[in-house]
């Protein structure tokens, strides 16, 4: 293992009583933005906290637990594999309580670690104003304080992102094969490690005209232990492939989750301006010359850049460009900011807090309203009639694929025909995703010759989003509508003989 380079120790002004304010600040804003609603925010949520549960008590004989309940897709029984296995264990505590509750605070959790890293990070690294950069950090985006108040990994990962850059400038071999080795049980984006230290060598190509491959070949090194020694291995490597892949080459048009598609350029202003801002301003102050000695400040740029190219593609990275934008602009610009005098520190301030609060107050509105409109036990009558009438592993089946989560909090007795991702369904049984498509469009005249003919399904819950399904349904005698409140309806499937059969055994 190499040794650390020499650095500049912190000035003294670093330890100032700023970052401390700044981070309480985080957390009371952290724990405001889920006290506006009764729910979890996002609908996965409910499915990582619940399954932790899961987790929980199949104990550690049991470990890691079976998973029957989406026979049809590509998470099947025989093939399962957990892509979020360290973060569903490192959620089993939340799980001794009110599970809405755990969720929260798991959700707080995971996004003030990151701010930790954030500051812990940009302090090893000599950066001064880091009460600023915190500041700023809450100021670069809406979506961000939105996505890390979900009960999701993308938090942890944006942990394992900020100290493998600093890993991967210090060159600590060890300790950065340790974390790939992490990374890998953590999360299947786990490769995104590979941003930051491909960004070191480039940069220090650039301004040491020297190449040390080394952190890439201790990054790789871990990241194969990790996929190696995992209970999953080798599904693991083929559900990253089926997972990602449908993301990264576009085959035909699904009813995909809105935060793949990429924003309109309002959305990408009203999500991104501060962010961009911070980019450019950091390219501005490295462009004076800076770029060719200031070896982080440069590698911080690679990272930002890649993770701005892929928010263009898909503005669900705005998780990552927003934090790791301001984590550049810290780098590159916090001595000149440091170097105000302090009427201008003062204006700079005000103006950052303005978009803080202007951002925390338009995502807590809107989590208020989703909450008044999608209320945290909308399914919750449906799956319990299901669980307490059907028998265990019978086939709940819905008209929207991202209904599964809400539905799986309340219900794991029952299995569902899809669920987590549309593609998981599609990259299996083709046909039968698309006769599903149809079926809940309302393009199908007599919805059960697909629920009961083509599906093994027992029960079908629509929302009332889906008219054209629920009128057709309403005259099919194929389905007997069995619960019906303001938020759903369920039928029970009725059919003459076995369900139909799918083969379980591997493709």
């Amino acid at each position: 293992m190499s040794s650390e380079p020499a650095r500049n120790p912190i000035p003294s002004r670093a330890i100032h009583p700023w970052p401390w304010v700044a981070l309480v600040g985080a957390l009371l804003i952290l724990v405001g933005l889920q006290l506006t609603t009764p729910n979890l925010v996002g609908n996965d949520s409910y499915f990582h906290i619940k399954y932790a549960e899961v987790m929980r008590d199949a104990g550690v004989r049991g470990f890691p637990p079976a998973f029957p309940w989406l026979p049809l897709t590509i998470l099947a029984p025989d093939r399962y594999a957990d892509h979020h296995l360290l973060y569903h264990v490192l959620l089993t505590p939340f799980t001794l309580g009110d599970l809405r509750i755990g969720g929260k605070i798991a959700a707080v959790a995971g996004a003030f670690a990151m701010v930790l890293a954030f500051v812990w990070v940009l302090r090893r690294e000599g950066v001064v104003p880091l009460g600023f950069a915190v500041l700023a950090l809450g100021a670069s985006s809406a979506d961000l304080l939105f996505r890390l108040s979900m009960t999701r990994v993308q938090a942890f990962s944006l942990v394992c992102l900020l100290v493998g850059f600093h890993l991967a400038l210090a060159h600590r071999h060890i300790a950065l094969a340790m974390l790939a080795c992490v990374y890998a049980w953590l999360y299947d984006g786990f490769p995104l490690l590979f941003v930051p230290i491909g960004a070191v060598i480039a940069a220090e190509i650039v301004t040491e005209r020297r190449l040390r491959p080394g952190i890439v070949v201790a990054a790789g090194v871990g990241m194969a232990v990790g996929l190696v020694v995992n209970p999953y291995f080798p599904d693991y490597l083929t559900f990253m492939w089926q997972h990602m892949g449908d993301k990264l080459v576009e085959r035909e048009p699904l009813r995909v989750g809105k935060e793949w598609a990429p924003y309109d350029p309002l959305g990408l202003f009203a999500n991104a301006a501060a962010s961009m801002a911070y980019l450019a301003y950091g390219v501005a102050v490295l462009g004076e010359g800076r770029w060719k000695t200031e070896r982080a400040a440069l590698a911080a740029l690679g990272v930002a850049v890649v993770f701005f190219a892929l928010l263009l593609r898909s503005q669900r990275f705005v998780e990552y460009f927003a934090p790791l934008a301001t984590f550049f602009v810290a780098l590159a610009g916090g001595g000149t900011i440091a170097a105000l005098d302090r009427t201008r520190r003062r204006v700079l301030a005000l103006l950052l807090t303005a978009v803080l609060v202007a951002n925390v107050v338009g995502i807590g509105s809107m989590l208020a309203r989703r909450s008044s409109k999608t209320p945290y036990d909308r399914y919750a009558a449906a799956a319990e009639l299901v669980a307490r009438e059907a028998p265990p592993g019978a086939m709940l089946c819905t008209t929207d694929w991202d209904d599964f989560p809400w539905l799986y909090f309340y219900n794991v007795e029952s299995t569902y025909l899809i669920g987590l991702d549309p593609t998981y369904l599609r990259n299996r049984f083709r046909e039968a995703y698309w006769a599903w498509v149809d079926a809940s469009l309302g393009k199908v005249p007599r919805p059960s010759d697909v629920f009961a003919r083509q599906l093994p399904c027992a029960y079908v819950m629509s929302d009332r989003d889906h008219g054209g399904f629920l009128d057709l349904a309403a005259t099919d005698p194929g389905l007997e509508q069995v619960l019906a409140n303001d938020q759903t309806v369920l039928f029970r499937v009725r059919r003459d003989g076995p369900p139909p059969q799918y083969p379980i055994s591997p493709d």
